[in-house]
């Protein structure tokens, strides 16, 4: 064999900034400061700055969703699963 290389797992690590900091420095967001930090880290981080466009396709939510009703059938099995649990810790106690 030649020489090794060594490769790098493409995934966000500890040191990577958040999505959202990544998503305030492409709306120009971040002070200058935060701002260089997030610039000198996309020179050495592949899945950042591979993040950085995808998060350019994010438009944030008006805070008008809400979560679908559960289904009627779904909601008496999950209240009786539920309700034989807690009749289960009343027998042990």
């Amino acid at each position: 064999m030649k020489g090794a290389t060594k490769t790098v797992a493409f995934r966000k690590t500890a040191a990577c900034p958040a999505s959202a900091t990544l998503l305030s420095y492409g709306s120009n967001n971040l002070s200058a400061g935060a701002a260089t930090g997030v610039r000198e880290h996309l020179g050495f981080c592949d899945f950042c700055s591979a993040e950085l466009p995808l998060l350019a396709h994010h438009h944030p939510s008006s805070g008008g969703h809400k979560p679908p009703e559960i289904p009627m059938n779904l909601r008496i099995l999950a209240e009786a699963i539920l309700g034989h649990k807690e009749a289960l810790k009343a027998q042990k106690s």
